[in-house]
């Protein structure tokens, strides 16, 4: 061998050995690129759940509001028509007992 193969073939493996080097640190630095925008990817996900969990708590809050105010609503009205049912069963039961008491003093 002569020594002009020998130095092309040492040339032709410093060269390879550069382009590994330089192809690792490409692969670093592809890797750490990736790795900042997964991060910024998952953090722009969290950031919309929580605003958009925000939003359907404060939604099923307000729905939760209305049901209860019309449940209530629909409570007092029945509470309501109770108290008239009771109030006129009192204005009876006061009319039968004053007829009652008005017999039995007639027939005294």
């Amino acid at each position: 061998m002569s020594i002009e193969v020998i130095k092309v073939i040492k040339e032709a493996e410093e060269k390879a050995e550069t382009i590994k080097k330089d192809a690792a640190a490409q692969a670093r630095l592809v890797i750490t690129n990736a790795n900042s925008q997964a991060q910024d990817i998952l953090d722009e996900a969290r950031k919309t759940a929580e605003s958009n969990r925000s939003e359907v708590l404060s939604k099923a809050e307000s729905e939760g509001q209305l049901l209860y105010e019309g449940i209530i609503n629909d409570a007092a009205k029945d509470c309501d028509e109770i108290l008239t049912k009771a109030s006129d069963n009192m204005d009876k039961a006061a009319s039968i007992i004053l007829e009652r008491i008005v017999k039995a003093s007639d027939n005294s």
